[in-house]
């Protein structure tokens, strides 16, 4: 490489337990523009798509008879990107699959196999400049492909990079260093060349990271980047190649201790530590489930053995948490549990099997009658009960896709 640069920045670490009303000060004098989320389980109340979304739901039948088809159990990550939609499946064909913006099926990258070229392993996809780049994947290297599904280059590296962003404004792209194997900074950033290297934020050996996917620690917004990891409760942000900490975490009383978590995972058996997490956990930060635009954040929370959804508004500072089930009053059709997938953008959404989507349906036909029915599938109900017949015997998946405020 050119040249090494270590940045050194001064980070505000939050970790995932109660502030006092002292430190919460000193942190807002350290830093005036940083933004504080409350998260008070107290004020939970029932919500409606429409307080967060814009009046208008897309529905996206993905398309795909083959044989390999794990479209429903799998998708770990769903990308839009242009006229095309990149869905990432690790467990199934262990593959990409590309549709049109319709949901018809075009091609697929899959390069599963030993040697150069191929990979055993990987966890992550990004779309820079109509080239899929795979990461996270095993052996340690970095893969492009086209977006016919042509294998382009490859690059080896020492350690696992396992998620990643680029700013389009600076050219740099932006890295998650593997937490487990990464010894000094956790950011790795380089510039279009792949020669100025840059490293930042410290990586504190006291900070526990679970056992979780960090594919969706970056989130990609525009003119800005956003990052965060697992059991921190700080956001930071990118932007003209600095990064800097911009949104806070809060949980009060209801924040779960990182020491005692580390402790009943080291002491408990795999079917223990499933019903701890399920069931016995305080409020903490996993950013698998989560958006973040100029208007809103947005993430799923977990307190003992039930969820919330957490919305919090960038301009009023006030946040919201909505007990569970979000109702769509936008076109009366499906209520989502929460929001899983950024597909890119302002653009989110969940995925649902054909079948249970026309399940739904008539689910809304017995509690309309038939002249009520009849009403809501020409009006409001339209693109919802048409999807829903289209896809009504189909295991596939339709997207159902929100556009945030």
């Amino acid at each position: 490489m050119k040249s090494l640069k270590l940045l050194s920045i001064s980070i505000l670490s939050f970790y995932i337990t109660s502030c006092s009303k002292d430190e919460k000060a000193r942190s807002k004098q350290l830093n005036e523009q940083l933004e504080i989320i409350k998260v008070d389980l107290f004020e939970a109340r029932e919500g409606k798509l429409s307080e967060f979304f814009e009046p208008s739901i897309e529905y996206i039948w993905l398309k795909d008879e083959s044989e390999e088809s794990q479209l429903n159990a799998g998708l770990h990550q769903i990308t839009f990107y242009k006229d095309k939609i990149l869905t990432l499946d690790i467990f199934g064909c262990k593959c990409i699959k590309i549709f049109d913006s319709s949901g018809n099926y075009l091609t697929k990258i899959r390069a599963y196999g030993e040697g150069p070229e191929k990979y055993l392993d990987f966890d992550k996809l990004m779309v820079v400049k109509d080239e899929v780049i795979l990461l996270g994947v095993h052996p340690p290297k970095l893969m492009w492909f086209d977006l016919e599904g042509n294998f382009i280059r490859e690059q080896k590296q020492e350690i696992h990079l396992s998620s990643g962003a680029y700013e389009e404004k600076t050219g740099r792209y932006y890295f998650l260093r593997s937490p487990f194997t990464a010894e000094d900074f956790m950011i790795l950033s380089l510039d279009s060349e792949f020669q100025d290297t840059v490293y930042s934020i410290p990586r504190n050996p006291d900070q526990y990271f679970g056992n979780f996917s960090s594919r969706d620690f970056f989130i990609d917004q525009g003119e800005l980047l956003y990052f965060s990891m697992t059991f921190h409760d700080t956001i930071y942000q990118i932007g003209e190649g600095k990064i800097k900490p911009r949104l806070v975490l809060d949980f009060g009383k209801y924040g779960q201790d990182v020491g005692e978590f580390k402790e009943k995972m080291d002491e408990l058996s795999g079917l223990e530590q499933m019903d701890y997490l399920n069931n016995k956990t305080k409020l903490h930060y996993v950013p698998n489930s989560w958006y973040l635009n100029d208007e809103y954040f947005y993430s799923l929370f977990r307190y003992e053995d039930k969820m919330y959804n957490v919305f919090f508004h960038r301009e009023t500072q006030q946040t919201s948490v909505i007990d569970w089930i979000i109702q769509d009053d936008i076109d009366g059709g499906y209520n989502p549990h929460s929001i899983l997938f950024h597909f890119g953008n302002d653009k989110v959404g969940v995925k649902i099997p054909g079948k249970t989507l026309y399940k739904e349906l008539q689910k809304k036909k017995a509690e309309l009658g038939q002249k009520g029915f009849e009403e809501f599938v020409k009006g409001k109900g339209k693109n919802f009960a048409q999807t829903a017949f289209a896809a009504k015997d189909s295991e596939n998946p339709v997207l159902i896709v929100y556009t945030s405020k």
